[in-house]
């Protein structure tokens, strides 16, 4: 039971974390690629802004409006999770996802082959499974409030250690938005 809530603690750590940097990540940095408006055509860069102003609707990254839960087709929200895949991890882990897979229908699965974290844990041993489990509680809070910054808001993260019988420091992270 004290483990459980250390792990919860820890994954809503990790959820304000990832909520602020990808705030601070998306600032100036367009969602939908080349088609869409770009930080310099909005008259507010430059200017000085708070958090409210930032999930306010000038920034176009921000599609969720800061925490509004909002309904975003399949292709924003493939392009949310790319994001974060290659900005948002990069920042965090000096590496990209290794994998992203999804089903377009809401459900995404991304791995990561050499999560630094883990790295130094034994692979056979079943400590080092309930050691793993706690540490990846962190990662996923951290794409939990990733995405709820996005304004992926209903996304459910689920996070898991692969386990190949010589490193334990794959993993696994199972986003699937309502």
């Amino acid at each position: 039971m004290a483990a459980e809530r250390s792990a919860a603690r820890i994954e809503r750590m990790g959820y304000d974390v990832g909520y602020r940097l990808c705030e601070r990540l998306a600032q100036h940095r367009p969602l939908l690629g080349p088609g869409s408006p770009s930080p310099e055509a909005d008259n507010t860069v430059g200017t000085p802004t708070d958090g409210a102003n930032i999930a306010g609707g000038n920034n176009p990254i921000i599609m969720g409006g800061g925490g509004h839960n909002t309904t975003m087709d399949a292709k924003t929200q493939l392009e949310a999770v790319k994001f974060l895949c290659k900005e948002f991890w990069t920042e965090v882990f000096r590496k990209q996802i290794d994998k992203l897979q999804t089903n377009h229908r809401g459900v995404f699965v991304l791995k990561d082959l050499e999560l630094k974290w883990l790295r130094r844990l034994p692979p056979d041993e079943e400590s080092a499974r309930v050691g793993a489990i706690r540490i990846l509680a962190f990662p996923c809070g951290l794409i939990r409030g990733a995405l709820a910054c996005l304004g992926l808001n209903g996304a459910v993260v689920s996070c898991d250690f692969l386990a190949d019988g010589r490193t334990m420091a794959s993993c696994s992270f199972n986003i699937k938005v309502k």
